[in-house]
């Protein structure tokens, strides 16, 4: 067997580690340089004291980057000591609308709205029906839903459902149905009214030495060229305001220390169409919760329809007539008109005062929850409507056609 040559190769990695440990070891000799300049006048200084120049670090904004989250405690810009409650668009009042009523100091003169001319709608029911069905069931929007609960079966997994979202109905249903009453209206009526889309309001008040503000959302806002006319003309100082004892006016309204106090009435009063004349309300109910986690009662639906006509009417108010106002020239009026996509309840608030704690009141009339149908969705593959009921679409024309 022939033996291989035996290379005498050297490991150069080693051989420079031992070199690197061996020079540093060594020490640097004094040659009496520095004594010698000493001596001479020359001064002598260190090398990192003139390359290393000391700078006052300074910060730079980089494009790009992620900026650092806003922590929200007192060293907020808008952080105030005294707390603030407001309410807002998911908000619901504990006591509904006999808590609403003593935050705007409302009073209701009588049950159900004023007197009305209902017309016959029979022309138009058939696409009313035809808007029913393409709002619930025909539209192509196909989104997962919110998980179906059982009371009894609290621990029972459901499988998810997909299909056409709540808002997603209510939008297309109160478009089409606007857009319809629009078609079957005088054309004169139709000159004097403009739609607006997601609308920002906010009031603020102080009342029993508590600072309250509104900030809510006319998610469809209807205005018109003249405002409307006052409803009633009755006293209101001998009416009394519902009690509450031993709850506070203010319970489930939000606590707040981080805040900007503002009054925003969103449409310029230069605007040939600025008065308010119907806010349209939409009550999504995976969004409008209540605090304790229990379901919206139906006085809490009709206590958020008041809060939110008032927030209109009062930021209106204020826009037109100035902050020092108490007791209106002339009650603005604005209709309200609110739904889930199936129930509809109507109203009409007229603000007589910005004085929230005097002897004059402002009014409130309302309807009931009324439906417009009582079954639409597929049935056996065929998509059904049933139960519908005209008297919503008589109300919401005789609302648009109220001038």
């Amino acid at each position: 067997m022939r033996p291989s040559p035996h290379l005498c190769k050297q490991h150069l990695g080693w051989h420079f580690k031992k070199l690197w440990a061996t020079q540093s070891a060594r020490k640097i000799r004094d040659a009496g340089i520095e004594q010698k300049l000493l001596e001479k006048g020359v001064p002598v200084v260190k090398a990192e004291d003139i390359l290393w120049e000391k700078r006052p670090l300074e910060k730079i904004e980089v494009v790009g980057l992620k900026p650092k989250p806003v922590v929200f405690d007192h060293t907020h810009p808008n952080w105030h000591d005294k707390t603030i409650l407001t309410y807002r668009d998911n908000n619901v009042l504990l006591k509904g609308l006999q808590q609403a009523k003593i935050l705007t100091n409302t009073v209701e003169l009588k049950q159900g709205l004023p007197d009305f001319t209902l017309k016959s709608t029979k022309k138009i029911d058939r696409r009313v029906k035809e808007i029913i069905l393409t709002s619930h069931v025909f539209d192509a929007e196909q989104k997962i839903l919110p998980k179906v609960k059982d009371p009894e079966r609290p621990a029972w997994n459901f499988p998810r459902v997909y299909g056409i979202t709540q808002p997603r109905v209510i939008k297309l249903l109160l478009n089409n149905l606007l857009q319809l009453i629009e078609n079957s209206s005088d054309l004169e009526v139709v000159k004097q009214r403009y739609v607006l889309d997601d609308t920002h309001f906010s009031y603020n008040f102080e009342k029993s030495s508590d600072l309250i503000q509104f900030e809510l959302t006319g998610d469809t806002l209807l205005t018109s060229t003249k405002p409307l006319p006052a409803v009633t003309e009755e006293p209101t100082e001998s009416f009394q305001l519902p009690d509450i004892h031993p709850i506070k006016p203010t319970i489930t309204l939000n606590k707040e220390n981080i805040y900007e106090v503002r009054g925003i009435y969103p449409i310029s009063l230069k605007f040939a169409k600025s008065h308010p004349h119907t806010i349209f309300v939409p009550h999504v109910e995976t969004e409008v919760k209540n605090l304790y986690e229990e379901p919206v009662t139906e006085a809490q639906i009709f206590g958020r329809s008041l809060l939110k006509t008032f927030t209109v009417a009062a930021s209106y108010a204020k826009e037109k007539y100035g902050n020092d106002v108490t007791v209106l020239p002339k009650p603005v009026v604005v209709q309200c008109v609110h739904t889930n996509g199936r129930f509809f309840h109507f109203g009409i608030f007229q603000l007589n005062t910005l004085d929230l704690e005097g002897g004059v009141k402002n009014v409130w009339f309302q309807t009931g929850r009324l439906p417009l149908f009582e079954t639409c969705c597929y049935k056996v593959g065929r998509p059904v409507l049933e139960g519908y009921n005209n008297e919503v679409i008589q109300y919401l024309d005789a609302f648009y056609n109220n001038v």
